[in-house]
C-alpha cells in the first residue's frame, strides 16, 4: 500500500510506522461493515501506543476530510453516511485513551439513528475496557517453586522462558520479600503483559527495596507508559527515592510535588512537561552533579524548590526570576547574589562551598574569604528585605562570621535550634521558625 495516497495511513505511519500502521488498518477494513468493526476493535486486546495514534488522528484537523468530518472542496454536500470504516475502527480505539473523544467526534458529525447507534457502542466498549484495566489480573496458581526473593528469580526465569507473568500477580497472603522478588521477574520480562500484572502492584508510595526495582524495571519498558502505570501523585508528594534518571516522568498524570535524588547526573530535562508541578525535592549525588537549572524556569506553578548536593556545575543564577517562595539551596561554590533578587522568596535554608569547611582544602586566600564574606552579606540583606533564613551551624568557617555580624545589628533577631541557625527581622516570627527547625522544615 502506497502511503502517499492514504493520508489516515500516512498519518498512522508517523506513529507506530508503517508495517503497524498497515496491519492495524487492514485490520479495521476486514470487518464486513462499520458496526462490526466496532465491535471488533472493542474485543481487541489493550495497546496503549495504538490507542494514542488512534486518538491524535482523529483529533488531526488536517485529516478531517479524509475521516469524513469535514465537506472535501470538491463536493458541494455532504453525505449523511461520510465517515470511512477506519473512522469508527480508529475512533473505538482512540475512546480507550480519551472518552471524551466520542463526545467531541458527535458534534462533528450527521445526528441520525444510525451514527448514535454506533457512538454509544463506542461508549459502552471503552468503558468497559476501562473497568476491565482496574481489575486484578485473573492469577495463574503459582506453582511451589515461584521465586519468594530476589536472589531466587534469575534462576527461576532461566527454568520458566516462556512463563505467563500473570503467576506473578500479587495475591493474598504475599510476603513483602516476595512481593518485591515478583516485581524483579517481570521488570526482567519486560513485555507488554508484564506491564500490566505490574501495574496491579502500583501504589502512593513504594518501600525503599521496592523503589530500587522499578527503577531498575523502569528501562525496560516504554518509560512513559511506565511512569503512568507505575507511579502516581500521592497525597503528600511523589517520592522516587534514589533514582538514575526521570526520564518519563512527564506522562504521570496531575503530578504537583516530586521528591528525587538523582546519580549519574542529575539531568532535569524531563522536568519541562510537568507544568503543574508546585514543589520540587531533587538532590544530585556525585559528580557531574546538577547539569543545569533550565528545564524548570518555565514551570509555572513552582513555588517551593530544593536543589542540595552537588550543584556547583549549574549556573543557579538562572533561578532568579522564578515565583518560589520557599527554597532549599546548596550554593556548592557558587554566587549567591541572585537570591536578592528573586522577587517572591519568602524563606530559605542555605549552604555554602563545603570545600570551605574540608580539613583537606587547603589553607583559604584572600578570594575565599571575600566570598564568605559576600554570601554573609546576600544573607544579612536578604532578612533585611524579610526573608526567613536559616543556615547550618556545623559550617563554622562562614556562619561564624556571619553570626558575629547578625548578633552585632539591631535589626536582625537568631534563634539556634537543631544544628540550624535562623535569622529573620520579625520578632513574631521567631517563635514559629524555632518550630520549623525542630522539625526540620523550611523556615
Amino acid at each position: 500500500m502506497d502511503t502517499f495516497d492514504d493520508p489516515i495511513l500516512t498519518g498512522l505511519s508517523a506513529h507506530l510506522g508503517a508495517d503497524a500502521a498497515e496491519a492495524l488498518l487492514n485490520r479495521i477494513n476486514g470487518f464486513s461493515n462499520q458496526p462490526n468493526a466496532i465491535k471488533g476493535m472493542a474485543k481487541s486486546a489493550g495497546d496503549p501506543p495504538a490507542e494514542r495514534a488512534a486518538l491524535a488522528l482523529v483529533e488531526d484537523t488536517g485529516l478531517a476530510v479524509a475521516l469524513g468530518l469535514a465537506p472535501s472542496p470538491e463536493l458541494e454536500i455532504r453525505y449523511l453516511t461520510s465517515q470511512p470504516q477506519e473512522f469508527w475502527g480508529l475512533l473505538t480505539l482512540a475512546a480507550r485513551a480519551d472518552l471524551g473523544v466520542v463526545d467531541r467526534m458527535a458534534g462533528l458529525l450527521d445526528g441520525d439513528a444510525n451514527v448514535a447507534r454506533k457512538l454509544a457502542t463506542i461508549r459502552r466498549a471503552a468503558a468497559k475496557h476501562a473497568a476491565d484495566l482496574a481489575k486484578p489480573p485473573a492469577r495463574v496458581e503459582p506453582g511451589p517453586d515461584v521465586p519468594q526473593k530476589v536472589s531466587e528469580v534469575k534462576r527461576w526465569l532461566a527454568a520458566h522462558p516462556d512463563v505467563d507473568p500473570t503467576v506473578l500477580a500479587p495475591g493474598k497472603g504475599q510476603k513483602a520479600a516476595a512481593r518485591t522478588a515478583a516485581i524483579r521477574a517481570l521488570g526482567t520480562i519486560a513485555t507488554r503483559q508484564a506491564l500490566t500484572v505490574l501495574g496491579h502492584y502500583a501504589q502512593d508510595k513504594y518501600p525503599d527495596a521496592v523503589l530500587d526495582e522499578l527503577h531498575k524495571a523502569w528501562g525496560n519498558f516504554d518509560r512513559r507508559e511506565f511512569a503512568a502505570t507505575m507511579f502516581r501523585q500521592a497525597p503528600y508528594t511523589l517520592d522516587l527515592g534514589v533514582a538514575p534518571s526521570i526520564e518519563g516522568i512527564g506522562a504521570v498524570p496531575d503530578l504537583t510535588s516530586l521528591d528525587v535524588v538523582l546519580t549519574d547526573g542529575a539531568d532535569l530535562t524531563p522536568l519541562a512537561e510537568c507544568t503543574g508541578l508546585r514543589t520540587l525535592r531533587v538532590g544530585a549525588e556525585g559528580l557531574p552533579g546538577l547539569l543545569g537549572v533550565d528545564p524548570i524556569l518555565g514551570l509555572p506553578e513552582l513555588t517551593e524548590l530544593h536543589l542540595t548536593r552537588t550543584t556547583r556545575n549549574a549556573d543557579l543564577s538562572l533561578l532568579v526570576d522564578l515565583p518560589v517562595r520557599q527554597m532549599r539551596l546548596d550554593l556548592d561554590g557558587a554566587d549567591g547574589a541572585f537570591l536578592l533578587d528573586m522577587p517572591a522568596l519568602e524563606s530559605l535554608r542555605l549552604a555554602g562551598d563545603p570545600d570551605w569547611d574540608d580539613p583537606r582544602a587547603a589553607d583559604p586566600d584572600a578570594t575565599v574569604a571575600q566570598a564568605k564574606a559576600a554570601l554573609a552579606d546576600v544573607v544579612l540583606e536578604l532578612v533585611r528585605q524579610g526573608v526567613r533564613v536559616a543556615v547550618y551551624k556545623h559550617q563554622r568557617s562562614w556562619v561564624t562570621g556571619l553570626l558575629e555580624r547578625a548578633e552585632a545589628a539591631d535589626d536582625i533577631l537568631i534563634v539556634d535550634r537543631s544544628g540550624y541557625v535562623g535569622l529573620t527581622n520579625d520578632e513574631a516570627a521567631l517563635e514559629s521558625i524555632g518550630r520549623h527547625l525542630f522539625a526540620n522544615l523550611l523556615p
